[in-house]
């Protein structure tokens, strides 16, 4: 009978121990959870004073997003717009096309050669104004001779 009582109370020492640890979580817990509240309580007032500034934030970006909308309706007719600039081109391209696939070299050549003779003319006249405008400089770079000393006629601005 004596190892029974032994067997006993090892049984309820070691229930004691048990009871001793489950009391120690439990109080761990407890201190937890009281910290989780206050954490909790802080969280919601901070919630509290940034609640109503995430709200008007939120009706701003709103209005901001109807504005652009509005605005990306009013440039509609503008891409209308390139869009008709952008078939009228297709056109011409097809008329020129046309056109350019119905005249002759030949036609081409005679239609050309008014232009080609103005654009030699004005080649040609251009060379005469540019030589007539070097002779112009150089005649203004004359000097005269008095007793010994040199003195310029005309002052051109040019050193040299």
């Amino acid at each position: 009978m004596d190892i029974i009582y032994v067997g006993i109370l090892l049984c309820s020492i070691a229930f004691a121990i048990v009871v001793i640890y489950i009391c120690l979580v439990l109080n761990r817990m407890t201190k937890t959870m009281k910290s989780l509240g206050t954490t909790m309580g802080e969280m919601e007032k901070e919630l509290e004073y940034i609640t109503p500034q995430l709200t008007q934030s939120v009706r701003e970006a709103d209005k901001l997003v109807d504005d652009i909308s509005e605005k990306m309706r009013a440039t509609d007719s503008l891409f209308d717009s390139f869009e008709d600039v952008g078939t009228t081109i297709n056109s011409l391209n097809e008329v020129y096309k046309k056109q350019n696939q119905a005249i002759t070299d030949m036609e081409l050549e005679q239609k050309m050669k008014p232009f080609v003779g103005g654009i030699t003319w004005s080649e040609a006249a251009v060379q005469i104004y540019s030589k007539w405008k070097a002779t112009k400089r150089t005649d203004k770079n004359e000097l005269m001779v008095q007793q010994t000393e040199v003195v310029p006629a005309a002052n051109t601005g040019r050193e040299g």
